[in-house]
């Protein structure tokens, strides 16, 4: 399992990574066009991800629009990859973003920073993301 994370924030890139590399292998890269080549190498080298989570408020390019590009590569590839699970992280709690999230990036959560341990744990939990025993309700 691969998790690409990408937010512009180190104190945030460290807490997802050090707490997601217990369940999965994980990229961590800082803006928009970091995140489209890096999505774009793993589907070359048939390692996909499994998981993408995604702070809006990226320099340059923005997290939805990212992700719009993101869902093209993945569709020009839906013969040999399943589709990953997308995780939208920020600060911007407006029924816009969030609506854009879900509706055109086709998120599966959207969690609110600050991020809290327990509140991402269990929604990657419910998403089957990982298997978390003391999570499981």
């Amino acid at each position: 399992m691969r998790f690409l994370i990408v937010d512009d924030d180190e104190s945030i890139i460290l807490f997802l990574r050090t707490l997601l590399s217990a369940y999965a292998e994980c990229l961590t890269v800082g803006s928009g066009p970091e995140a489209i080549l890096a999505f774009e190498a793993a589907l070359e080298e048939n390692r996909p991800f499994t998981a993408v989570f995604m702070d809006i408020l990226l320099p340059g390019i923005d997290g939805n629009e990212v992700v719009q590009a993101l869902r093209r590569m993945e569709e020009n590839h839906a013969h040999t990859i399943e589709p990953f699970k997308l995780l939208m992280i920020s600060v911007l709690t407006d029924t816009r973003n969030v609506s854009e999230s879900f509706f055109h990036g086709r998120a599966d959560a959207y969690l609110p920073k600050p991020l809290r341990r327990e509140t991402l744990l269990a929604k990657l939990t419910s998403l089957g993301l990982i298997n978390d025993p003391l999570l499981a309700h």
